[in-house]
């Protein structure tokens, strides 16, 4: 596989992890991810200065994709939608906050620069490809700059959230065929849904929208770039049973997956009222522990750590 700029070792313990090692959780490693419908720089400073408690991966997302003059940029959730530009610009500012509230030396945050398959369905493969090379090279520059400025305090990536209910499978590989014709592409934080994929079978089962288990696999994990950070939201345990499955499925094939985190939508779902996401309110702490334990319920996909859950909120 080509570099990406991040580290990925599927390493895979022989032993399961323990419940005692699953509640070693440090708080410092819970981080916050965010809807950025906000495109002020200074409230992003602002941002990235109330995230100094914080070492880990998490990701901002902008929306979806969209056109802006003749260029590509994101909808920011219906406020003007913003070139990949000015993005650059809001991520380079929450990092700056980011690094001066700081309160430790050791701690590094691991950002993705994230948009979505959202409607992207309408657009043509070129399009796709051309939005998905656009935002390649915007994550370079901004991990360039970060990498100059900001050494072992701040690592740029990607971030995805690709959700089968959302799109074409091969509308979706248009964007990913784009990203990665860009000479040292970063990573990308592949923050999914595995939207109606079996919870009991790792047989290449039907997910939703033509979906299947292994083009969920290949999108969040075979694909080069990706670094699984899935999301983990229902109360009841069946996003994590989908995950270990495909994982399961991916272990079949001779490459199953490492999750470097896991995505819940606690904050995100407090901040639009009570009772706003019945059964798909788990805290991070506990989507970290649901897919802990599945991926540690058998042989072939065991994992001593998942190092970053984080939960996402809105930043209006």
């Amino acid at each position: 596989m080509a570099t990406t700029g991040a580290t990925r070792t599927p390493v895979r313990e022989a032993a399961p992890v323990t419940l005692e090692a699953a509640a070693a959780l440090l708080p410092q490693r819970i981080t916050r991810s965010y809807y950025m419908a906000d495109g002020s720089r200074v409230g992003a400073r602002n941002l990235g200065c109330a995230q100094g408690d914080k070492t880990g991966r998490m990701s901002l997302f902008f929306g979806a994709p969209a056109a802006v003059g003749a260029g590509y940029g994101a909808t920011l959730w219906g406020a003007p939608n913003m070139s990949t530009s000015a993005i650059a610009g809001i991520v380079m500012e929450f990092a700056r906050g980011y690094v001066w509230c700081r309160r430790s030396p050791d701690y590094t945050l691991f950002i993705g620069i994230g948009t979505s398959n959202s409607t992207i369905d309408r657009r043509s493969d070129s399009w796709l490809r051309g939005h998905g090379r656009a935002w390649s090279g915007m994550v370079a520059i901004v991990a360039a700059w970060a990498d100059r400025h900001y050494p072992g305090r701040i690592r740029i990536y990607g971030a995805m959230d690709m959700e089968p209910s959302w799109s074409t499978y091969g509308k979706a590989r248009q964007w990913r065929a784009g990203y990665g014709t860009v000479a040292g592409r970063r990573g990308v934080h592949a923050n999914n849904s595995a939207d109606g994929c079996p919870q009991y079978r790792a047989s290449n089962g039907a997910c939703s929208n033509g979906w299947t288990q292994e083009r969920v696999w290949r999108t969040a994990w075979e694909w080069d770039p990706a670094l699984p950070v899935p999301q983990i939201y229902a109360t009841s345990g069946a996003n994590a049973r989908q995950w270990h499955m495909i994982d399961r499925y991916g272990a079949g094939r001779g490459d199953g997956m490492y999750f470097f985190g896991a995505m819940s939508q606690r904050a995100a779902c407090t901040r639009v009222g009570a009772g706003a996401c019945p059964g798909t309110d788990l805290t991070a702490r506990q989507s970290h522990d649901y897919l802990l334990w599945y991926t540690n319920s058998h042989p072939a996909t065991v994992q001593r750590r998942i190092d970053s859950p984080t939960d996402i909120d809105w930043h209006y």
